[in-house]
């Protein structure tokens, strides 16, 4: 939908309320405590404004009190949720990622309200990234990320770059779904546990053979092993989508975010979230915040 469209649906906070009720309960209220479907809504009528005021939702078994932002990012916002709601949608509607200036400028808030608000809204990225592993035929392969990094694919080791293990599922020659994380170090120690909880058993691994892949690999046990070795003359063309990926990782971070060093996994989680749900279009926006709705609070800094 486009902006207006947006603004004129969301033009209320009861309005905003309803939405996040629909995506939290799509089935009816359910209490977080004992579980019943049981409720009953309160609104006191001491409350200054009280058709403003955000209503609580009473559960009939056990009387726990709940609000529809209680235990989302949204949790204990001071933040209007109209402005809420509007930043969700200038973050999915640009591909180039939000600076935190510009949130500040579009929906005004002050800058630390603004960061933090992308922090959290980067959290719900991460969460919803975490529920998903890839399967089938995965290429793996390690890059640095910096500080700024000057250049495309890989670079070296740098006194403020992270390693990145980088995985992209392939589905007929193209990438279809990718998934990056920051670790310490190469080690098979580091390496294997990250490789573990984000692909699944039975992948076909591809990779240059590197010393830590080999050793992950002979301890994942993965379907098959396939080594293209770097320096090859196919390995250009056998690692091409992933050099890509890596590529335009490095070209969101260095471009709105200007390379970062601190926050690099935030960062990487955002690019991955857009980069697994690129053909969605306008639907991104209501995936975002059902994204939203769902991901446990993040407290402030």
């Amino acid at each position: 939908m486009t902006l207006l469209e947006f603004q004129e649906r969301f033009s209320t906070i009861r309005a905003c309320e309803e939405r996040l009720f629909e995506l939290r309960w799509p089935d009816g209220f359910v209490c977080p405590k004992c579980g019943s479907k049981e409720y009953c809504e309160v609104v006191s009528s001491s409350r200054k404004e009280a058709e403003e005021r955000m209503p609580l939702f009473q559960c009939k078994n056990c009387s726990r009190q709940t609000s529809v932002t209680a235990g989302t990012i949204f949790h204990k916002t001071k933040t209007d949720l109209r402005k809420w709601f509007l930043a969700v949608y200038l973050m999915a509607n640009d591909k180039r990622g939000v600076a935190a200036t510009t949130i500040q400028r579009n929906i005004g808030v002050s800058y630390p309200t603004a960061w933090n608000m992308l922090r959290k809204i980067r959290k719900a990225m991460a969460d919803r990234n975490a529920l998903y592993q890839l399967e089938g035929l995965v290429q793996i392969d390690d890059a640095y990320f910096g500080g700024e990094s000057h250049g495309e694919g890989k670079r070296g080791r740098g006194s403020d770059q992270d390693p990145v293990i980088v995985a992209v599922q392939m589905e007929r020659g193209t990438p279809k779904y990718i998934t990056m994380a920051v670790v310490p170090n190469l080690t098979k120690e580091v390496v294997a546990p990250v490789l573990s909880g984000r692909l699944k058993p039975n992948c076909v691994w591809e990779t240059d053979g590197s010393k830590t892949l080999v050793a992950c690999a002979k301890e994942l046990e993965p379907a098959s092993h396939i080594v293209t070795k770097s320096g090859t003359p196919e390995a250009h063309e056998t690692f091409e989508w992933i050099d890509k990926v890596i590529s335009l990782a490095k070209r969101f971070i260095d471009g709105t975010y200007h390379g970062r060093i601190v926050y690099k996994q935030g960062y990487l989680e955002e690019f991955v979230y857009r980069f697994n749900r690129r053909k969605l279009g306008n639907r991104l926006v209501d995936r975002l915040l059902l994204a939203c709705a769902h991901a446990k609070p993040l407290p402030s800094v």
